[in-house]
């Protein structure tokens, strides 16, 4: 309260609803997602029908069960490394990207750490199989003060606008 006051900030004022630096709003996060999402199938998906049909032409049962287990672990790998890796390393996906958005440290404007991005993602990942929690976080996001959704409580993060 006094640090606002001997910044010349009047405490009566209410906080900027937009522009860099403040909350993203539900509606940029859930386009955001969905973009990340019609990337996470082309990724995911345009590599495992392109190689199906050689993989699994002529071969017997063995073979079809080694490209199930390439395939799992493909998606597996996907899902470790694309929202983790580029929310630690550039602040946002892709998705995130396009939109204006990046997931920042709750407090500060730096990035979140590796393990701190992979716990969001997972979080998110579980909280995205349970409807009923998936519709609480989704209420979170368009009611919280800071626009955190349960992932980025467990995270520490938040997501803001850059633009």
């Amino acid at each position: 309260m006094f640090g606002q006051l001997a910044a010349g900030n009047d405490l009566y004022s209410p906080a900027p609803r937009s522009g860099p630096g403040t909350p993203a709003s539900l509606w940029q996060r859930l386009w955001a997602a969905g973009i990340d999402l019609l990337i996470a199938w082309l990724v995911i998906l345009v590599p495992l029908l392109a190689f199906e049909r050689i993989v699994l032409a002529g071969v017997g049962d063995e073979g079809a069960t080694i490209w199930q287990l390439v395939a799992a672990l493909w998606v597996l790998a996907f899902l470790l490394t694309y929202s983790p890796f580029s929310t630690h390393r550039w602040g946002r996906t892709p998705g995130k990207r396009v939109m204006g958005l990046k997931v920042v440290r709750l407090g500060s404007a730096s990035r979140i750490s590796y393990g701190r991005a992979l716990i969001r993602h997972l979080a998110n990942v579980g909280i995205g199989l349970v409807p009923v929690i998936l519709i609480k976080n989704v209420t979170s996001i368009g009611t919280d003060a800071h626009r955190q959704g349960m992932h980025d409580r467990l995270a520490r993060s938040t997501v803001i606008r850059t633009r």
